[in-house]
């Protein structure tokens, strides 16, 4: 399986934020993926992720970030941090609310919050539901950003193409990312969503990302 090769997600976030001289901040950083592309784009990079086995892995495997188990709602650093402040894909994960007021507090005075999170009707998102239906937390993902002490700056959808060799790899990802038993009727399900494409090898999906940049807005007076 190849995700994003051509590293569109990386493109995106450094359109919405400049990270150099920056010091960086990404919550929810799991397989190090995107994590691995930041590494030297910044002046300071540090990434937290709240499953131990993801920190464990990445710090294996990668140098040049500061790597902490830690989740969004309790970030343990002290107030103005950070200039940016980056949700990989994490915001749904826990309560945004709590998650956008913590990220104000870290973040120093004028300093920028980048927001990548799946939307609903992409191919990757329409399979992986079928596993776990996501559906209400990114709504209610969007509707924190909407109600948070932010100023929204820009927003944007973009999409980023996955490529599987054959429907095994497809079905084999699926249900060991969910951690779920082999499930023939789930197949079938995703089978018919997908039509020919499991059928012609390799299998390449769309997936759907909404980006957003929100700006702390200072009190005056």
């Amino acid at each position: 399986m190849e995700q994003d090769r051509d590293c569109v997600t990386l493109s995106k976030i450094l359109q919405f934020a400049d990270l150099r001289d920056q010091e960086v901040l990404e919550i929810g950083c799991g397989d190090g993926r995107i994590t691995s592309q930041l590494v030297g784009k910044a002046k300071r990079l540090v990434a937290i992720d709240p499953d131990a086995a993801n920190i464990a892995e990445v710090k294996e495997n990668m140098e040049g970030v500061g790597l902490r188990i830690g989740s969004g709602e309790c970030l343990e650093f002290p107030n103005r941090s950070f200039d940016v402040i980056l949700f990989t894909l994490s915001l749904h994960h826990q309560d945004s609310r709590v998650a956008l007021r913590e990220a104000k507090r870290v973040l120093r005075d004028h300093g920028r919050v980048v927001i990548l999170e799946p939307v609903n009707d992409g191919e990757i998102e329409q399979a992986c539901n079928f596993l776990q239906d996501e559906t209400q937390v990114l709504q209610d993902a969007l509707r924190a950003i909407e109600a948070s002490d932010f100023e929204v700056e820009r927003s944007e959808v973009f999409y980023t193409y996955w490529e599987f060799e054959n429907e095994h790899e497809l079905y084999e990802w699926l249900f060991t990312y969910y951690q779920k038993p082999f499930d023939n009727s789930l197949v079938m399900l995703i089978g018919e969503l997908l039509g020919n494409k499991v059928k012609s090898p390799p299998i390449i999906l769309q997936d759907k990302i909404m980006i957003v940049s929100l700006r702390k807005q200072i009190a005056q007076g």
